[in-house]
């Protein structure tokens, strides 16, 4: 019994290579019976994913395109069109740029790139899948990855909050545009996920050790994870939710305030209490 509806169906995957969020979606919608079509911009990245789709029986093909240029797009599309109905997208590419950490003031030279890896992809990608979805006129599903720092703050990181924050308003904004044509479009937003990638991407100074304290599962996230969400929001099984964002964060994103002494939450003003909670 085919329980996610993407049997045979065919799925664009932008930001597949290199082993980490990417990879693991294509590896589970793949396994789940959907065609993937497996985008990224470095071609040894992206050998990195149709290899592990190949080793798993994956019908696929790999295409090497820059989401960042809207041309690229076009034979994208086409090609999950020719390799079955399509049925949407995952948009997965994105990340910071080095120097990662930039104080706003700074005007950091690298702020608009951030910007059009980021949200600009995003555009491009959704724009030419949903505009086929809608032509196909059968439906179909898309699914933005974002980040849980688009709903808050990320000092020093402004660039990548701003351009995630544009997709999840861009994901709702779409979610009701095209609702009535039976197109979902919802994002997960993931917490702090080890990934190849995500060595780079921290702080001077952090450690596993500091990340886990701000985390209430205290442990960082796999690519599984994230994938595990993506499969539920592109199958049937979500198929009365849109415009939605799923947080996949172990809790980060609800965690309350705490007092940076000892980690506990500031309304807990009773001494005794206070050491209880600390032993515990």
């Amino acid at each position: 019994m085919d329980i996610w509806g993407l049997e045979g169906k065919s799925v664009v995957v932008v930001g597949a290579g290199g082993g980490g969020i990417g990879t693991a979606v294509c590896r589970h919608l793949g396994r789940a019976g959907a065609h993937i079509v497996a985008v990224d911009i470095d071609a040894e990245k992206l050998a990195v994913c149709t290899d592990a789709l190949a080793a798993a029986g994956v019908t696929h093909v790999g295409m090497v395109a820059d989401g960042r240029q809207r041309a690229a797009l076009g034979p994208v599309v086409d090609a999950a069109c020719d390799l079955g109905p399509i049925h949407g997208c995952v948009q997965v590419a994105g990340g910071m740029w080095p120097p990662q950490w930039a104080p706003f003031a700074s005007e950091d030279p690298h702020f608009d790139e951030v910007m059009d890896l980021n949200f600009g992809v995003t555009v491009n990608t959704v724009r030419a899948v949903g505009r086929r979805l809608v032509e196909q006129g059968q439906g179909g599903a898309i699914v933005n990855i974002a980040t849980v720092s688009a709903l808050n703050a990320m000092p020093y990181g402004s660039a990548y909050a701003a351009a995630k924050a544009a997709v999840l308003s861009l994901t709702r904004s779409l979610a009701v545009e095209w609702g009535a044509r039976d197109i979902r479009v919802n994002a997960v937003a993931p917490g702090s996920i080890a990934t190849p990638k995500s060595a780079s991407n921290r702080r001077p100074g952090d450690t596993d050790g500091t990340d886990l304290e701000v985390i209430p599962m205290r442990r960082r996230g796999t690519s599984d994870d994230i994938a595990s969400a993506v499969l539920f929001m592109m199958s049937d099984l979500a198929a009365y939710v849109t415009g939605q964002v799923l947080c996949v964060d172990g809790g980060t994103s609800v965690r309350p305030t705490v007092n940076d002494r000892d980690e506990l939450p500031v309304f807990v003003h009773n001494e005794e209490l206070r050491a209880r909670l600390r032993d515990w």
